[in-house]
């Protein structure tokens, strides 16, 4: 374990467990729970040891629970304590996605406040189409989204909405809280 993840080494010390069986995340879990009264889910954690590889990025709020659990006032704090030169590649939260950078056919899921849910499936040329929506009145299924940009704390904005055809003008939303998460779905 000589090249391990820093932060996965002082997860594994601090509850005394060496991360290898089922049991050890429900111990885990448990324990982060009493310590920053956050529900952090058996899989997870999983996923962030690697015991599960569904290429889900952790969100910025989950790495702000394991820095709380690590005695840390959230994930930017214990990222400078690390330095730079800490191996944190496991932890590398989505804050800023460059939509060019996507292939064709990835799928997102993006929230904000006040309970909107939009799942998108990228078809190129910073186009969407929303494959899912829930608690917007002005975006539908079906709807193409033109989205230069993604960031967490900041608004939606699709430069362009396109509904069968008709080019309804730019979208803007999640302007006080900005958005909450953007996850790259497998």
């Amino acid at each position: 374990m000589g090249n391990e993840n820093e932060i996965l080494k002082r997860i594994r010390l601090k509850v005394g467990l060496e991360m290898t069986r089922s049991s050890d995340f429900e111990v885990l879990s448990q324990s982060i729970k009493e310590i920053t009264r956050e529900n952090l889910g058996v899989n997870t954690l999983k996923r962030l040891f690697g015991y599960k590889t569904d290429n889900v990025v952790p969100r910025h709020s989950t790495m702000d629970i394991i820095a709380q659990y690590l005695g840390f006032n959230n994930y930017e704090s214990l990222l400078k304590e690390l330095g730079e030169d800490a191996d944190i590649s496991l932890f590398t939260p989505i804050d800023c996605l460059e939509v060019r950078e996507l292939q064709k056919g990835t799928r997102l899921r993006v929230t904000y406040d006040p309970n909107r849910v939009f799942f998108l499936t990228y078809i190129g040329n910073c186009n969407f189409i929303v494959d899912e929506i829930a608690g917007s009145r002005n975006i539908l299924k079906g709807d193409i989204l033109t989205i230069f940009q993604m960031a967490v704390g900041h608004r939606f904005v699709a430069s362009g909405v396109n509904r069968a055809g008709v080019n309804l003008g730019a979208y803007e939303s999640a302007k006080f809280k900005g958005v909450k998460t953007v996850d790259i779905l497998p």
